[in-house]
């Protein structure tokens, strides 16, 4: 689906702030409220805003390691190793990768000793894993949610 200009305002405006109310969208896009709500309503149906949520930033969680971690798999057990990270509470993104990048991780820890332990008790001892590749985040350059 195409969207017009007003769509992409509402989308921009609620990406900057979930909470924003519709009278305030109105408002800023010279609409009716009833007109917005009706447009978030259709993008929220066809499932192009798939869901309003909160994001926080893990470190302020006490949370002080993030790292994006590529698995190697075996092809026959990829599918099993996907079902089983997606559940793992550290990993907040997983991904199928083309090529020979197998699965990749987005990982948050407290520290560097529960990184290993992710690594090493939890990841490591799936069956099919193969090489792991681990990168530690340094700092955030954009974050798109």
């Amino acid at each position: 689906m195409k969207l017009d200009p007003i769509d992409e305002q509402i989308i921009s405006m609620l990406q900057e702030d979930g909470r924003r109310s519709f009278s305030d969208i109105a408002e800023k896009t010279e609409r009716t409220e009833v007109t917005i709500r009706r447009r978030v309503r259709r993008l929220l149906k066809q499932g192009i805003i798939i869901r309003f949520t909160v994001v926080i930033d893990p470190l302020k969680t006490g949370k002080q390691i993030r790292a994006v971690i590529r698995v190697k798999t075996m092809m026959k057990q990829a599918s099993a190793i996907a079902d089983k990270v997606k559940d793992f509470e550290e990993v907040s993104e997983a991904f199928f990768l083309d090529g020979a990048c197998g699965l990749m991780l987005k990982v948050t820890v407290k520290d560097l000793s529960e990184l290993r332990q992710f690594l090493e008790k939890r990841l490591g001892r799936l069956p099919g894993v193969g090489e792991v590749e681990t990168c530690i985040v340094l700092e955030d350059i954009k974050s798109v949610f």
